[in-house]
C-alpha cells in the first residue's frame, strides 16, 4: 500500500525512484516486521503470560526440558505473522499474483498452527491436533493454493 503510494509521486520526486528496486523494499520489509515484532513482542507475551495462556509440556521429553519450558507463554507465532504481513502490505506490490499467494500461504498455514494452540490449550495437554490431520491440511491448502495460482497464470496467459 505505501509501495503504491510513493510510485505515484516519482515523477514529482525523483529520489523515490529507489522504491522501484525491490531490493531496497526486501531491506525496508525486513527492517519493517523486526520493528513491528519488537515493539508489539513484549506487550504480546506480557499479556499472554498474564492471562495464564501456557504451552502443556510433553511429558516424555528430557527432565530438564520439562523445568526449563514450565510456563513459557504460547501463540508466539502470531508476532511474527503480523510483523511479516504488515511488511508485505506496506512495502510489495499487492496486484501481484505471487504475492497474493504467499499471504494465501501464510494465513491459511497461520490459522493451522492457531488451531493446533488452541487444541492443546483447550485440552491442557500437548497433543493439539494429530501429525495426520495437520501434513493433510497442509498438502490440501498447498493444492488449492497451486491450483489457483496455475489458473490464473494460464488465464493470463490466454488474454494476451
Amino acid at each position: 500500500m505505501l509501495y503504491n503510494f510513493l510510485l505515484e509521486f516519482i515523477e514529482i520526486f525523483s529520489f523515490l525512484n529507489v522504491f522501484k528496486y525491490i531490493t531496497f523494499r526486501t531491506g525496508l520489509a525486513v527492517f519493517t516486521s523486526l520493528l513491528t515484532v519488537l515493539i508489539i513482542g513484549g506487550p504480546f507475551i506480557k499479556m499472554v503470560s498474564d492471562k495464564k495462556i501456557i504451552n502443556p509440556i510433553r511429558d516424555d521429553g528430557p527432565g530438564d526440558h520439562i523445568v526449563k519450558k514450565i510456563g513459557t507463554p504460547t501463540m508466539g507465532g502470531l508476532v511474527i505473522l503480523i510483523g511479516i504481513i504488515l511488511s508485505v502490505f506496506m512495502w510489495s506490490d499487492i496486484k501481484n499474483v505471487y504475492i497474493i499467494f504467499l499471504l494465501y500461504i501464510l494465513v491459511s498455514f497461520g490459522l493451522l498452527g492457531f488451531l493446533d494452540d488452541f487444541k492443546k490449550i483447550k485440552n491442557n495437554n500437548s497433543s493439539g491436533v494429530s501429525f495426520k490431520f495437520k501434513l493433510f491440511t497442509q498438502i490440501i491448502l498447498s493444492i488449492i493454493g497451486i491450483s489457483f495460482l496455475t489458473y490464473y497464470l494460464d488465464y493470463q496467459q490466454l488474454k494476451y
